[in-house]
């Protein structure tokens, strides 16, 4: 005769719930607290997120100063210069394409497949040259746009990047030398 071992039965999700927030009448009490604050905090920002906002510019600036909320219309009416700064209208296409740059150039670094110092030094340098000749101009036949245009998202994204791509290497070797 064969003998089948059978896994003990799953704990319920409630008991599971008393056991890791209602073990003792203290944790019980900081458990309620805690929910209560998470509660009161999330009421706070949806009435002002959503609820007590103004969405439209219908009203102009005195409804935003008037309104107990966010102030999203400003979205609304300047989602180009969030978006692209001040560069050209017509060349927004390049600074749309350098943050796609940017976002693979970030993604393929979260492959293993790149891991080695050879592959992520050329997706890093790749991208880079890309993105500055993207946002840059001034070859293959790329209109000329000057770094007081840069702006908005892609140059956020790429300074992030950067940013990182310099601060966690030194973070670890100042770490190291402490």
């Amino acid at each position: 005769m064969e003998m089948v071992f059978v896994a003990p039965p799953a704990p319920r999700r409630i008991e599971d719930l008393k056991r890791r927030f209602f073990a003792t009448p203290v944790q019980a009490l900081l458990s309620l607290i805690s929910l209560a604050v998470m509660v009161f905090l999330a009421w706070k920002l949806l009435n002002w997120a959503i609820f007590s906002a103004v969405f439209t510019t219908s009203g102009g600036p005195e409804a935003c100063q008037a309104a107990a909320g966010a102030c999203w219309s400003v979205i609304a009416a300047r989602w180009r210069i969030i978006l692209f700064g001040l560069y050209p209208f017509e060349e927004q296409w390049r600074s749309a394409l350098a943050c796609v740059a940017v976002v693979v150039m970030t993604v393929l670094s979260c492959m293993p497949a790149f891991w080695t110092g050879r592959r992520i030094a050329l997706v890093w340098g790749a991208g880079t040259a890309l993105y500055y000749m993207l946002m840059k101009g001034g070859v293959l036949g790329l209109a000329y746009v000057g770094e007081e245009a840069w702006g908005g998202l892609a140059l956020t994204l790429f300074i992030f990047v950067t940013t990182c791509l310099i601060g966690f290497p030194l973070a670890i070797c100042l770490a190291l030398l402490r």
